[in-house]
């Protein structure tokens, strides 16, 4: 068993020097630093040459701290109950003090040690930053083009040794959101051809500049992909790029036939995402022809909140099935849509029965009529034919959260569960329903939070040891206790939430780790324990489907049961 909890590694370096050479590299592999705030002058210590793990850095992801120094608020604890912890104040001080730091930063560190580095803030890229990144860090694999305060593609053609020669480069994430912008990612692809992986989302939505002719039309490309592949035009003729790992984020695929299944060789893709495209259903058609689909997909993710109609859904069916007559493989099925009427059948997704590892299926918006839920039967098929499913997000039938005791349909429900031997992460999308809201009037938020969050904890226990309890009568799991981890409640992210239209709440996805309780006479007993979600991870690796959900909330203050 290995160590990956930052506490856990940072006590064995303080154990002996020994432990402390063999914990360091995993401690400083991946940092992540909060900036722009008054422990800036921390960073001080962490850069300086005498610290031993600053070789040992290989990603790092900058993000604004919540709380400038320039102006502090008093808040009520109602306040920061509604108040997101990355929320910051848009002021020039702290953007500027954020980009000094981060120059001090890169200054410091060793060179040709960091393999990704992600600027995760408001607040464009300074563009001498940037190429102080890219000078110092010859050994990036993944590199960001996003958003910064001036033209790039002027420097990159001022400086063309420093954006290109990345030799062990396999991933690039694009955010293009000017037109400056889609060259730099054009002579970036240009110059590295053994690129890997493609993140691509379309920006423009959150730039003054938004050109009429940003997507395909039937007349031909658009802004997007005759700039971003201006080195394979004509489309007709061109040798598409080859590509593991395609991520594509709000574009308009209706069009796509000619442009992007001509310029990427989808037969190749291992991982494929859509998030928020139109007119995905032509990719799903043309992927379903022998000459495009893939015959080596291993995750597929279908994010979406367009309204569509029951023929896109069955594209996706079709796309399903014939990866599964072509040979492909699928361990990751997630279909997350918020405007959809229905569900993907499960006859489609049991054809990948002998090797799904981890699904997830929600359509938040049809639960108002009852229809974003499997049916019981639906549900037992997917449990008694994918018996590999090691994590699993769906909607559930609602549940009385004030009750101590859980309702017969969605106990028979999970019960369909336990034919999944090795499930160790489970999701139940649908939040337990009250006779009052969560976040109640102001100045009774906070107990009115901890009360529910009470119950889920005592909810979440219940099920621990009803799936223990038939894992020892059947003979399955470690034997003594079923494979059963983590359970979560409700979708991971931030989530607004309107009792009434005076209060409006910010919920989380809630999740329970297995733990244990000792009383004073040293009995122990199970105890579902709350661990907040970027902590899951390092409690149990088998929970990335935590990390790939909708931001919902679904019927929490309800006074009837669906």
């Amino acid at each position: 068993m290995s160590i990956t909890r930052p506490t856990d590694l940072k006590s064995l370096c303080l154990s002996c020097k020994d432990l402390r050479g063999v914990a360091t590299p995993a401690l400083y592999r991946k940092i992540h630093l909060f900036v722009g705030g008054d422990q800036d002058m921390h960073l001080l210590n962490f850069v300086n040459s005498s610290n031993p793990g600053l070789p040992f850095i290989r990603e790092i992801f900058i993000r604004l701290q919540k709380r400038s120094l320039v102006s502090k608020r008093s808040q009520s604890p109602e306040d920061d109950l509604s108040s997101s912890e990355d929320e910051v104040e848009a002021l020039p001080e702290i953007g500027r003090q954020a980009q000094f730091t981060l120059g001090v930063l890169l200054t410091h560190l060793p060179k040709d040690t960091l393999e990704m580095f992600s600027w995760q803030c408001w607040e464009p890229l300074n563009v001498q930053n940037m190429l102080l990144l890219c000078q110092k860090q010859r050994k990036l694999q993944c590199l960001e083009i996003g958003p910064v305060n001036k033209d790039l593609f002027p420097v990159m053609e001022k400086n063309p040794k420093v954006f290109s020669g990345f030799t062990e480069l396999k991933s690039i994430d694009m955010y293009p959101d000017t037109v400056d912008r889609l060259k730099a990612c054009n002579k970036l692809l240009q110059d590295h051809p053994q690129v890997q992986n493609l993140c691509i989302s379309n920006s423009f939505a959150y730039s003054t500049e938004s050109p009429d002719d940003l997507h395909d039309l039937s007349t031909g490309p658009g802004l997007i992909t005759r700039s971003l592949f201006r080195h394979l035009l004509p489309f007709e003729s061109c040798k598409p790029i080859e590509l593991k790992h395609l991520d594509l984020d709000s574009q308009d695929l209706r069009y796509s036939p000619d442009t992007w299944l001509r310029a990427i060789k989808f037969s190749t893709l291992t991982r494929l995402e859509f998030r928020n495209c139109q007119g995905v259903d032509a990719v799903f058609a043309q992927l379903s022809k022998p000459n495009h689909c893939p015959t080596q997909l291993k995750i597929l993710r279908w994010m979406d909140d367009h309204v569509y109609d029951v023929r896109v859904l069955e594209a996706f069916e079709g796309f399903v099935e014939r990866c599964a007559e072509f040979g492909s493989k699928l361990t990751t099925i997630d279909v997350l849509l918020s405007k959809m009427l229905q569900l993907p059948k499960a006859a489609s997704i049991c054809r990948h029965k002998e090797s799904l590892k981890s699904l997830s299926i929600s359509c938040t918006n049809s639960t108002v009529n009852g229809t974003g839920i499997y049916s019981e039967q639906d549900f037992n098929k997917i449990c008694t034919d994918c018996t590999k499913i090691s994590q699993l997000s769906v909607m559930f039938p609602g549940t009385s959260g004030e009750s101590p005791s859980l309702d017969l349909r969605f106990l028979g429900y999970y019960e369909n569960t336990f034919k999944l031997e090795q499930l160790v992460t489970l999701v139940i999308r649908r939040w337990p329903q009250v006779r009052e809201a969560p976040i109640g009037s102001r100045g009774k938020g906070a107990s009115a939070l901890t009360l529910y969050t009470h119950h889920l904890q005592r909810h979440a226990t219940n099920l621990f040891e009803i799936s223990d309890e038939d894992a020892k009568r059947s003979g399955y799991g470690l034997g003594y206790r079923s494979r059963l981890s983590v359970i979560a409640w409700g979708s991971n992210g931030e989530t607004k939430y309107h009792p009434d239209a005076g209060n409006s709440i910010k919920l989380k996805q809630i999740a329970f780790t297995r733990g244990e309780v000792v009383d004073v006479l040293r009995r122990q007993s199970l105890l579902a324990v709350q661990t907040p979600w970027r902590l899951v991870q390092f409690v149990e690796p088998e929970s990335e489907i935590l990390n790939h959900a909708l931001f919902d909330l679904d019927y929490i203050y309800s006074t009837s049961q669906q």
